[in-house]
């Protein structure tokens, strides 16, 4: 098992290499896309997120160690990892035409992201079900190990 879910400043493999070609599709189509500088995260950095209203949860992948569990059936469970990146146009951010969340470089980005087993914020919604895009949002997620039969916490 590696420890890129819990190195510093450092994407898992699979994810990096899925980034650069989401970047690379980004730049030929006309796009100056850059990943955001405050892609990895210590708890209390999002802590302060969320107290700020930037964020909603701690559980973010951008937050270096962060895990989930997901079961297989009654004695099996998959240690689940991920990544998160927040991708922009160097030339806007969030400014400008981006501030609009149907503005065609987040189309492009989330159509490209998707494409490449990524999640994309874009396609978010509340939990009531109406459209809470995050649209320079860009996760994957992985598992590293055997399902296992018990977790530690």
């Amino acid at each position: 098992m590696s420890d890129f879910h819990g190195h510093p400043n450092r994407f898992h493999p699979v994810f990096q290499w899925r980034l650069n070609i989401i970047l690379g599709e980004l730049r030929s189509l006309g796009w100056k896309p850059k990943v955001h500088s405050e892609a990895f995260r210590t708890l209390e950095q999002e802590k302060q997120k969320v107290k700020e209203g930037n964020s909603e949860t701690t559980s973010s992948w951008h937050v270096i160690g962060n895990r989930r569990w997901m079961a297989h059936g009654r004695s099996q469970i998959d240690v689940l990892f991920g990544n998160a990146a927040d991708i922009i146009d160097e030339r806007w951010g969030w400014d400008g035409p981006a501030m609009n969340p149907k503005f065609k470089f987040w189309t492009d980005l989330g159509r490209i992201a998707k494409k490449y087993g990524c999640e994309w914020g874009g396609d978010w919604k509340d939990k009531h079900g109406k459209p809470k895009p995050d649209s320079a949002h860009i996760q994957f997620k992985y598992i590293e190990m055997p399902p296992q039969s018990s977790v530690n916490v």
